[in-house]
């Protein structure tokens, strides 16, 4: 839903470049890296790693029930969410 949310959001300020894997731009970038991923439990890290870039780790599954948790999340933009381990996460509450 990232492209979507880009466009809708309507900003002059970013775009929507793609996968991460494919990205090869000399530009500033931020790339949104979520791990464990969703379905399949993988730890993921970014792929780009170049200069004037900058990452956002979304850890909504960053929890054991979900993928086995073998390093400590210090990452310097984080994004949680405790609706997916209270069963939470379809519910519009407000």
């Amino acid at each position: 839903s990232y492209p979507e949310e880009t466009k809708f959001l309507r900003s002059e300020l970013y775009k929507w470049a793609g996968d991460a894997n494919c990205y090869d731009k000399d530009e500033p970038y931020i790339e949104v890296v979520t791990s464990p991923n969703n379905p399949d439990g993988s730890i993921r890290g970014t792929v780009v790693n170049r200069e004037g870039g900058k990452a956002i780790h979304d850890l909504a599954y960053y929890w054991p029930q979900y993928a086995p948790i073998t390093s400590k999340a210090d990452h310097d933009a984080m994004l949680f969410t405790f609706s997916k381990a209270t069963g939470h996460a379809g519910t519009r509450i407000g």
